[in-house]
């Protein structure tokens, strides 16, 4: 029986990979130093925690691939807000559907082209822990084809930051017996976002 795993329940060390407006003193410098002691904290939990999705395969030390740190790919969001309940079911890795609150919509450009994504929103969390899941261009070629995952935390912000560079694979990247739901078709960006994790396969 594969494990059920939904992007907001993948927080592995209760990083926040978004940050409000007032976050923007943090210096180039600090901002790589702290993305670089992330990656190296979620390679230590891939090797020894045994919640990790590498656990059943027994003593291994893991060491994700990314893309190099590209503040370009922080961006600001402006956050529109869905009032009304509706629902979304993704498909998933292992075609059973999966079913989300969808919760904003997060407008923002790059490179001066406008984009969004759909914010969703697990209602059977009691957290009630938000995450967006995006494709983009790279997916397939030197990303996880089925999609990344940015975990946020925002409750009545009208602008966010939004970073591509925690963008991270779902752990069925890694272990076939997770599985993952595929981003909404809105999420599927028409750029490349070469930022965040590789595909661990390739």
């Amino acid at each position: 029986m594969k494990k059920t795993i939904g992007g907001a329940a993948i927080i592995i060390f209760g990083i926040v990979t978004y940050s409000f407006l007032g976050n923007d003193q943090e210096t180039l410098e600090t901002y790589k130093e702290r993305i670089l002691r992330e990656r190296i904290e979620r390679n230590n939990f891939m090797s020894t925690s045994h919640e990790s999705p590498f656990a059943s395969f027994g003593d291994t030390i893991v060491e994700l691939k990314y893309f190099p740190i590209n503040e370009k790919f922080k961006i600001t969001a402006k956050i529109e807000k869905i009032g009304s309940k509706e629902y979304v079911t993704l498909g998933s890795s292992n075609g059973a559907p999966i079913k989300y609150l969808k919760y904003a919509y997060a407008h923002f450009k790059i490179d001066e082209k406008p984009m969004k994504l759909l914010i969703l929103k697990n209602y059977k969390d009691v957290r009630g822990r938000l995450f967006t899941g995006f494709a983009d261009a790279t997916s397939g070629e030197s990303t996880y084809g089925a999609g990344r995952y940015i975990d946020l935390d925002f409750k009545n912000a009208n602008r966010i930051t939004i970073d591509f560079n925690t963008a991270y694979s779902p752990y069925c990247n890694y272990n076939d017996s997770y599985s993952c739901p595929f981003p909404p078709k809105e999420n599927i960006l028409p750029i490349a976002i070469t930022a965040g994790e590789k595909d661990y396969k390739l």
